[in-house]
């Protein structure tokens, strides 16, 4: 063990000190934490380190409100007063463009925390697990373990009737006789619990991932909980035989209600099914669109591309105010439901295109299918742009470019790569929402204009 001081936050809640002239991340590490840790790994660079002792702690730490902090893997900052959370994040989202980015000339960084940090997200995923004596436990991984799951009795950023569920999923699932997924035998038959609340209605759409087996057992648990928490309108099953760690099940089947569930988005009221990819924090993702909207300014004469569009949010959102919109994403089911969405709101200019976004920019020449864009949204994902997407991107010459972030470090990589590879462009908004409080993570919207 050694004793070190932490000196400031790093990405994704760790505390950074520094020992042996190397940079040390410490998880559950606090600024003006001074602490006995134990180094766990070390890389060419850096070393990892877990915190086993304070010695004195800092003025920022806070009791965290969920008794299962720091086992579970849900949370990184419940010790972390929230005001000082969102600070932080701001500065560590400065710090990453300046230092990986290179970008010296910020715009003001825009912060919009929440007013609630607490029961935020409208959809979780919960896993399966055992305990001593084969009882089963519902929760989350327990920090650092694809194995061990933390029973939880109350979940702080689920959707509030969440914890209801799980506990009448928990109890139903005991009643089977069945036993959970084992992820190092691969046996065992219940795996994961996949719950989403519509924010307009209030009702929960859940999804029951389970191995092959047996169908009537899960029927039994969906009407148990049916009938325990009316909020539920739907149960689904799904069936995953994967051995991978990945809720997302290769067939479902709807047992009570309708495979298809409605949410309401600002003025939008889209269909999405459990798996389909919506902003987990509704409440913040209607203020960013709001945001993304009146910096379009789009006059109705405008063509908009929306790359890696999901079900088709934003395109429908900047279709009535623009003369066409092209929605770009890999997966077929999202762009079933884009299409639908948009005949439900009888949007007739949009149109969405299934493929991967570097493969139509390269082999099929995408901006060459409609006319030239006048304003291009790119939300990859936590990966960000494709090196294969920067060049055609690029070639367009589109006069404006949004980009929505779910990860600092590689929106500072790609727009290094957009600034150094097209000069006339220029970084003229930033923008922190905290879509993930008492976690490490963030959403940026920045906005690129390009000079005449």
């Amino acid at each position: 063990m050694v004793s070190v001081e932490i000196e400031k936050l790093a990405l994704l809640g760790r505390g950074l000190a520094r020992h042996d002239g190397m940079t040390v991340f410490v998880r559950d590490a606090l600024p003006g934490d001074r602490a006995q840790i134990c180094i766990t790994k070390v890389k060419p660079r850096y070393a990892e380190a877990r915190l086993v002792q304070l010695e004195r702690p800092s003025p920022h730490r806070i009791t965290p409100s969920c008794r299962h902090f720091g086992a579970c893997g849900g949370c990184d900052l419940q010790h972390v007063a929230y005001a000082t959370q969102v600070a932080w994040k701001r500065a560590q989202l400065v710090e990453t463009l300046q230092h990986l980015g290179g970008l010296t000339a910020l715009p003001p960084v825009a912060v919009h925390p929440m007013t609630d940090p607490w029961h935020y997200r409208n959809k979780m995923e919960f896993s399966f697990g055992e305990v001593a004596g084969g009882r089963i436990v519902m929760g989350l991984h327990q920090r650092g373990s694809f194995q061990q799951i933390v029973k939880l009795e109350h979940c702080w950023i689920a959707p509030a009737l969440a914890s209801d569920v799980l506990q009448q999923v928990e109890d139903a699932a005991n009643a089977s006789g069945l036993p959970a997924y084992h992820p190092r035998r691969h046996d065992g038959f219940w795996r994961y619990m996949v719950i989403r609340v519509a924010q307009a209605s209030g009702q929960a759409h859940v999804l029951l991932v389970t191995n092959e087996g047996d169908r009537d057992a899960v029927l039994r648990v969906a009407q148990a909980v049916t009938r325990a928490v009316p909020r539920v309108a739907t149960v689904l099953w799904g069936v995953s035989t994967r051995v991978s760690d990945v809720a997302h099940p290769e067939r479902t089947e709807a047992l009570i209600g309708r495979e298809v569930a409605d949410e309401r988005i600002g003025p939008l009221t889209v269909q999405v099914r459990p798996m389909n990819f919506v902003q987990p924090n509704l409440t913040q993702a209607e203020r960013l669109y709001e945001e993304l909207l009146a910096a379009a300014a789009l006059t109705g004469r405008e063509v908009v591309y929306d790359l890696y569009c999901g079900i088709g949010v934003i395109a429908l959102l900047t279709a009535p105010r623009a003369q066409r919109v092209y929605g770009v994403e890999s997966d077929p089911e999202n762009i079933a439901l884009a299409s639908s969405n948009a005949a439900r709101h009888g949007v007739a200019n949009a149109t969405f295109i299934c493929g991967k976004v570097e493969e139509l920019l390269l082999q099929r020449g995408l901006f060459r299918l409609g006319p030239p864009p006048d304003l291009v949204i790119v939300d990859p994902p936590r990966v960000g742009l494709h090196p294969d997407a920067i060049g055609p991107l690029l070639q367009a010459q589109p006069p404006r470019l949004f980009y929505l972030s779910c990860n600092p470090a590689s929106l500072a990589r790609d727009l290094k790569l957009l600034l150094d590879r097209e000069p006339r462009f220029r970084l003229t908004r930033l923008s922190l929402y905290d879509f993930f409080p008492q976690t490490g993570h963030m959403e940026v919207f920045a906005a690129l204009e390009r000079s005449v």
